[in-house]
């Protein structure tokens, strides 16, 4: 099982990585297969690398500033992130928060699920 460090290092680089337009740090944090991101919530859920790449240029379409918030909580190989978003033009940032992202881990400490939820 991955260790609680591993996870929450793993956390920081998805916030890290999606402000900072890193793809190849990004799709690093994740397992092989059949992935999971729901984003937000009940509205849209993404599998495997397609839905990986699909999350990711709708991010970066969006100007995204992701950014945690709190302490991240580990339990077992799952962990919940406390965050907020600013997204859109430099002049016209929208802030989103706050969200909380809940993350599943495989023994390798890679991420096999994301489900951010949010109001929006």
């Amino acid at each position: 099982m991955a260790d609680k460090a591993q996870m929450i290092a793993a956390i920081e680089t998805y916030c890290r990585a999606e402000s900072e337009n890193d793809w190849d740090a990004f799709i690093a944090l994740f397992a092989e297969g059949d992935v999971l991101h729901e984003d937000p919530v009940g509205y849209a859920k993404r599998h495997g690398r397609a839905g990986l790449e699909e999350i990711w240029q709708m991010a970066q379409a969006g100007n995204v500033n992701l950014q945690l918030t709190g302490d991240v909580i580990v339990c077992g190989n799952e962990a919940i992130g406390m965050m907020r978003a600013e997204t859109g033009p430099e002049d016209a940032r929208r802030v989103t928060g706050p969200i909380v992202d809940h993350f599943v881990f495989d023994e390798d400490g890679k991420i096999t699920s994301v489900r951010a939820f949010y109001n929006f």
